[in-house]
Protein backbone atom coordinates (compact mmCIF):
# COMPACT_ATOMS: atom_id res chain seq x y z
CA UNK A 1 0.00 0.00 0.00
CA UNK A 2 2.80 2.37 0.93
CA UNK A 3 4.75 1.48 -2.24
CA UNK A 4 1.72 2.16 -4.46
CA UNK A 5 1.22 5.61 -2.92
CA UNK A 6 4.90 6.38 -3.32
CA UNK A 7 4.79 5.33 -6.95
CA UNK A 8 1.84 7.66 -7.64
CA UNK A 9 3.70 10.54 -6.01
CA UNK A 10 6.76 9.93 -8.17
CA UNK A 11 4.67 9.64 -11.33
CA UNK A 12 2.91 12.95 -10.69
CA UNK A 13 6.20 14.68 -9.92
CA UNK A 14 7.70 13.52 -13.23
CA UNK A 15 4.80 14.86 -15.25
CA UNK A 16 5.01 18.25 -13.52
CA UNK A 17 8.73 18.44 -14.15
CA UNK A 18 8.28 17.56 -17.80
CA UNK A 19 5.55 20.19 -18.22
CA UNK A 20 7.61 22.91 -16.58
CA UNK A 21 10.60 22.10 -18.76
CA UNK A 22 8.49 22.30 -21.92
CA UNK A 23 7.00 25.63 -20.82
CA UNK A 24 10.44 27.12 -20.21
CA UNK A 25 11.67 25.85 -23.57
CA UNK A 26 8.72 27.44 -25.37
CA UNK A 27 9.32 30.73 -23.55
CA UNK A 28 12.97 31.00 -24.54
CA UNK A 29 12.27 29.82 -28.07
CA UNK A 30 9.67 32.56 -28.49
CA UNK A 31 11.52 35.51 -26.93
CA UNK A 32 15.18 34.76 -27.66
CA UNK A 33 16.71 35.67 -31.06
CA UNK A 34 18.37 33.02 -33.14
CA UNK A 35 22.14 32.71 -32.84
CA UNK A 36 23.83 35.13 -35.19
CA UNK A 37 20.58 36.93 -36.01
CA UNK A 38 20.94 40.72 -36.12
CA UNK A 39 18.33 42.86 -34.37
CA UNK A 40 15.83 44.36 -36.79
CA UNK A 41 14.98 48.04 -36.16
CA UNK A 42 11.57 49.47 -36.93
CA UNK A 43 7.98 48.91 -35.93
CA UNK A 44 8.60 45.26 -35.18
CA UNK A 45 10.90 46.15 -32.28
CA UNK A 46 14.65 46.01 -32.18
CA UNK A 47 15.74 45.80 -28.54
CA UNK A 48 17.98 42.73 -28.36
CA UNK A 49 16.15 41.35 -31.39
CA UNK A 50 12.93 40.90 -29.41
CA UNK A 51 9.46 41.38 -30.86
CA UNK A 52 7.75 44.65 -30.04
CA UNK A 53 5.51 43.10 -27.39
CA UNK A 54 8.48 41.67 -25.52
CA UNK A 55 11.02 44.50 -25.91
CA UNK A 56 9.62 46.56 -23.06
CA UNK A 57 9.44 43.56 -20.73
CA UNK A 58 13.02 42.47 -21.41
CA UNK A 59 14.59 45.95 -21.19
CA UNK A 60 15.11 46.22 -17.43
CA UNK A 61 17.99 48.66 -16.97
CA UNK A 62 17.25 52.38 -16.67
CA UNK A 63 19.29 54.82 -18.73
CA UNK A 64 19.37 58.59 -19.12
CA UNK A 65 21.71 60.50 -21.39
CA UNK A 66 22.09 63.54 -23.64
CA UNK A 67 23.58 63.85 -27.09
CA UNK A 68 23.16 65.04 -30.66
CA UNK A 69 20.58 63.88 -33.18
CA UNK A 70 22.35 62.02 -35.98
CA UNK A 71 19.71 60.21 -38.06
CA UNK A 72 16.17 58.82 -38.05
CA UNK A 73 14.59 55.73 -39.58
CA UNK A 74 10.89 55.14 -39.05
CA UNK A 75 10.24 55.13 -35.31
CA UNK A 76 13.92 54.86 -34.38
CA UNK A 77 16.39 57.74 -34.04
CA UNK A 78 20.16 57.57 -33.80
CA UNK A 79 21.64 59.73 -31.04
CA UNK A 80 25.35 60.37 -30.62
CA UNK A 81 26.01 60.51 -26.91
CA UNK A 82 28.43 62.96 -25.34
CA UNK A 83 31.09 60.21 -25.22
CA UNK A 84 30.80 59.73 -29.01
CA UNK A 85 28.79 56.47 -28.90
CA UNK A 86 25.88 56.10 -31.32
CA UNK A 87 22.67 54.76 -29.74
CA UNK A 88 19.52 53.53 -31.45
CA UNK A 89 16.51 54.89 -29.57
CA UNK A 90 12.99 53.65 -30.24
CA UNK A 91 10.08 56.07 -29.85
CA UNK A 92 8.07 56.03 -26.60
CA UNK A 93 4.77 54.17 -26.59
CA UNK A 94 2.97 57.47 -25.99
CA UNK A 95 3.71 59.85 -28.85
CA UNK A 96 3.19 62.84 -26.53
CA UNK A 97 6.38 61.76 -24.72
CA UNK A 98 8.30 62.64 -27.89
CA UNK A 99 8.73 66.41 -27.92
CA UNK A 100 10.48 68.83 -30.24
CA UNK A 101 10.78 72.40 -28.95
CA UNK A 102 12.07 75.48 -30.76
CA UNK A 103 11.61 79.21 -30.79
CA UNK A 104 9.92 80.81 -33.80
CA UNK A 105 9.64 84.27 -35.28
CA UNK A 106 6.26 86.05 -35.04
CA UNK A 107 5.95 85.81 -38.81
CA UNK A 108 5.63 82.04 -38.46
CA UNK A 109 2.13 82.61 -37.09
CA UNK A 110 -0.30 82.39 -39.98
CA UNK A 111 -4.05 82.10 -40.35
CA UNK A 112 -5.14 78.52 -39.70
CA UNK A 113 -2.15 77.65 -37.48
CA UNK A 114 -3.07 75.50 -34.43
CA UNK A 115 -2.10 77.46 -31.32
CA UNK A 116 -2.56 77.30 -27.57
CA UNK A 117 -1.83 79.80 -24.84
CA UNK A 118 -2.74 80.71 -21.27
CA UNK A 119 -4.43 83.94 -20.32
CA UNK A 120 -6.11 85.56 -17.35
CA UNK A 121 -9.74 86.68 -17.62
CA UNK A 122 -12.11 88.50 -15.32
CA UNK A 123 -15.53 87.41 -14.03
CA UNK A 124 -17.19 88.82 -17.15
CA UNK A 125 -14.97 86.70 -19.43
CA UNK A 126 -12.86 89.60 -20.71
CA UNK A 127 -9.05 89.25 -20.72
CA UNK A 128 -7.30 91.29 -18.06
CA UNK A 129 -3.69 90.90 -19.24
CA UNK A 130 -1.91 90.31 -22.56
CA UNK A 131 -0.70 86.88 -23.63
CA UNK A 132 2.96 86.29 -22.76
CA UNK A 133 3.55 83.05 -24.69
CA UNK A 134 1.99 81.34 -27.73
CA UNK A 135 2.64 77.70 -28.57
CA UNK A 136 2.36 76.29 -32.09
CA UNK A 137 1.54 72.59 -32.09
CA UNK A 138 0.57 69.73 -34.39
CA UNK A 139 -2.90 68.26 -33.70
CA UNK A 140 -3.14 64.62 -32.62
CA UNK A 141 -6.05 62.21 -32.86
CA UNK A 142 -8.01 61.40 -29.69
CA UNK A 143 -6.64 57.85 -29.59
CA UNK A 144 -3.04 59.11 -29.53
CA UNK A 145 -3.45 61.45 -26.56
CA UNK A 146 -3.45 60.24 -22.93
CA UNK A 147 -6.52 61.22 -20.95
CA UNK A 148 -4.61 63.58 -18.66
CA UNK A 149 -3.36 65.55 -21.70
CA UNK A 150 -6.59 65.68 -23.71
CA UNK A 151 -7.23 69.37 -22.96
CA UNK A 152 -3.93 70.36 -24.59
CA UNK A 153 -5.16 69.09 -27.97
CA UNK A 154 -8.92 69.74 -27.71
CA UNK A 155 -10.10 73.08 -29.16
CA UNK A 156 -11.84 75.19 -26.55
CA UNK A 157 -11.35 77.32 -23.46
CA UNK A 158 -10.27 75.11 -20.55
CA UNK A 159 -10.02 76.01 -16.89
CA UNK A 160 -6.37 75.90 -15.86
CA UNK A 161 -5.47 73.32 -13.23
CA UNK A 162 -7.17 70.06 -12.38
CA UNK A 163 -10.46 71.52 -11.13
CA UNK A 164 -13.06 71.27 -13.89
CA UNK A 165 -15.33 74.20 -14.62
CA UNK A 166 -19.00 73.60 -13.87
CA UNK A 167 -21.28 73.45 -16.87
CA UNK A 168 -22.86 76.81 -17.65
CA UNK A 169 -20.51 78.73 -15.36
CA UNK A 170 -18.59 81.71 -16.70
CA UNK A 171 -14.87 80.96 -16.85
CA UNK A 172 -12.71 83.15 -14.68
CA UNK A 173 -9.16 83.34 -13.44
CA UNK A 174 -6.55 81.59 -15.56
CA UNK A 175 -7.65 79.58 -18.59
CA UNK A 176 -5.94 77.62 -21.35
CA UNK A 177 -7.04 78.43 -24.89
CA UNK A 178 -6.63 75.86 -27.69
CA UNK A 179 -7.75 76.70 -31.18
CA UNK A 180 -7.01 77.93 -34.68
CA UNK A 181 -5.40 81.29 -35.35
CA UNK A 182 -7.68 83.70 -37.20
CA UNK A 183 -5.75 86.96 -37.00
CA UNK A 184 -2.77 88.64 -35.40
CA UNK A 185 -1.93 92.26 -36.12
CA UNK A 186 1.32 94.21 -35.77
CA UNK A 187 -0.39 96.13 -32.95
CA UNK A 188 -0.80 92.88 -30.98
CA UNK A 189 -4.47 92.07 -31.51
CA UNK A 190 -5.04 88.30 -31.48
CA UNK A 191 -8.12 86.38 -32.62
CA UNK A 192 -8.51 82.62 -32.22
CA UNK A 193 -11.38 80.23 -32.88
CA UNK A 194 -11.29 77.92 -29.85
CA UNK A 195 -13.80 75.24 -30.74
CA UNK A 196 -17.19 76.96 -30.67
CA UNK A 197 -15.81 79.94 -28.75
CA UNK A 198 -14.23 82.94 -30.51
CA UNK A 199 -11.45 84.47 -28.41
CA UNK A 200 -10.06 87.97 -28.85
CA UNK A 201 -7.21 89.29 -26.74
CA UNK A 202 -3.92 91.16 -26.91
CA UNK A 203 -0.36 89.84 -27.19
CA UNK A 204 2.52 91.32 -25.21
CA UNK A 205 5.13 93.10 -27.39
CA UNK A 206 7.85 90.72 -26.24
CA UNK A 207 5.68 87.61 -26.28
CA UNK A 208 7.46 84.29 -26.74
CA UNK A 209 6.57 82.20 -29.80
CA UNK A 210 7.40 78.54 -29.29
CA UNK A 211 6.90 75.44 -31.42
CA UNK A 212 5.92 72.23 -29.61
CA UNK A 213 5.73 69.23 -31.93
CA UNK A 214 5.35 65.51 -31.24
CA UNK A 215 7.20 64.56 -34.42
CA UNK A 216 10.50 65.13 -36.20
CA UNK A 217 9.21 67.31 -39.05
CA UNK A 218 11.37 70.29 -37.98
CA UNK A 219 14.25 68.39 -36.38
CA UNK A 220 17.70 68.52 -37.94
CA UNK A 221 20.93 66.65 -37.48
CA UNK A 222 22.91 68.22 -34.65
CA UNK A 223 19.91 69.17 -32.50
CA UNK A 224 20.21 68.49 -28.77
CA UNK A 225 18.50 65.31 -27.52
CA UNK A 226 17.65 64.13 -24.01
CA UNK A 227 16.65 60.48 -23.61
CA UNK A 228 15.15 58.54 -20.72
CA UNK A 229 14.37 54.88 -21.14
CA UNK A 230 15.44 51.26 -20.72
CA UNK A 231 17.88 48.87 -22.34
CA UNK A 232 18.51 45.15 -22.22
CA UNK A 233 21.98 44.43 -20.78
CA UNK A 234 24.70 44.22 -21.81
CA UNK A 235 23.97 46.27 -24.96
CA UNK A 236 23.21 49.80 -23.79
CA UNK A 237 23.24 51.23 -27.33
CA UNK A 238 19.70 49.98 -28.07
CA UNK A 239 17.18 51.85 -25.97
CA UNK A 240 13.42 51.77 -25.63
CA UNK A 241 12.57 55.36 -24.71
CA UNK A 242 10.09 56.56 -22.15
CA UNK A 243 10.79 60.18 -22.96
CA UNK A 244 12.60 61.96 -25.80
CA UNK A 245 13.11 65.72 -25.79
CA UNK A 246 14.69 67.46 -28.77
CA UNK A 247 15.69 71.12 -28.64
CA UNK A 248 17.57 73.45 -30.94
CA UNK A 249 19.11 76.90 -30.83
CA UNK A 250 17.72 77.59 -34.30
CA UNK A 251 14.85 80.08 -34.56
CA UNK A 252 12.26 78.60 -36.91
CA UNK A 253 11.31 80.97 -39.69
CA UNK A 254 14.38 83.15 -39.25
CA UNK A 255 16.35 83.77 -42.43
CA UNK A 256 20.04 82.85 -42.18
CA UNK A 257 22.36 85.83 -41.90
CA UNK A 258 24.02 86.80 -45.20
CA UNK A 259 27.67 87.92 -45.12
CA UNK A 260 28.31 91.49 -46.22
CA UNK A 261 30.43 92.38 -49.24
CA UNK A 262 33.67 92.78 -47.31
CA UNK A 263 33.33 89.40 -45.57
CA UNK A 264 32.38 87.69 -48.82
CA UNK A 265 35.31 89.30 -50.68
CA UNK A 266 37.72 88.33 -47.91
CA UNK A 267 36.38 84.78 -47.89
CA UNK A 268 36.83 84.44 -51.65
CA UNK A 269 40.34 85.94 -51.48
CA UNK A 270 41.48 83.52 -48.80
CA UNK A 271 39.85 80.50 -50.40
CA UNK A 272 42.22 77.90 -51.79
CA UNK A 273 41.94 77.24 -55.54
CA UNK A 274 40.22 74.02 -56.48
CA UNK A 275 39.34 72.23 -59.68
CA UNK A 276 35.86 71.34 -58.48
CA UNK A 277 33.23 73.84 -57.29
CA UNK A 278 32.12 73.59 -53.66
CA UNK A 279 28.50 72.28 -53.68
CA UNK A 280 27.85 73.84 -50.25
CA UNK A 281 29.00 77.34 -51.18
CA UNK A 282 26.70 80.20 -50.15
CA UNK A 283 24.79 77.88 -47.84
CA UNK A 284 23.41 75.64 -50.58
CA UNK A 285 22.98 71.99 -49.69
CA UNK A 286 22.38 69.02 -51.92
CA UNK A 287 19.09 67.10 -51.86
CA UNK A 288 18.56 64.91 -48.83
CA UNK A 289 18.30 61.17 -49.30
CA UNK A 290 15.09 59.40 -48.19
CA UNK A 291 14.93 59.15 -44.40
CA UNK A 292 17.79 61.60 -43.93
CA UNK A 293 17.38 64.39 -41.40
CA UNK A 294 17.90 67.79 -43.08
CA UNK A 295 21.12 69.59 -42.32
CA UNK A 296 21.30 72.96 -40.63
CA UNK A 297 21.41 74.74 -44.01
CA UNK A 298 18.01 73.44 -45.08
CA UNK A 299 15.07 75.77 -44.64
CA UNK A 300 12.07 73.95 -43.09
CA UNK A 301 8.63 74.56 -44.48
CA UNK A 302 5.86 75.31 -41.97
Amino acid sequence: MRNRFLYRRIRVSRSLTTGAALAMACFFAHYSPAVGQAPTPGAGGYAAGLPANAAGAAANEVTKFSGKLKDARGNVIVVTREDGTDCMVQFPDEITSLKFSAAAVPGYLRRGTPVRFAMAIGPNGAPISPVEKIEIFAPLGPGAVPRNQTAQFTPGVHQAGRQARQRGATPGGRVDVVGTLLMITPQGALAVQAGNTPVKTMVAPNAEIEIQMNNLSLAQAGDEVEVEGFYNPPDETKVKAQRIKITTDRVIGEAPAQPNRKERSKRNKNALPTDQPDPTADGEAGPATPGQIPTATDTPTP
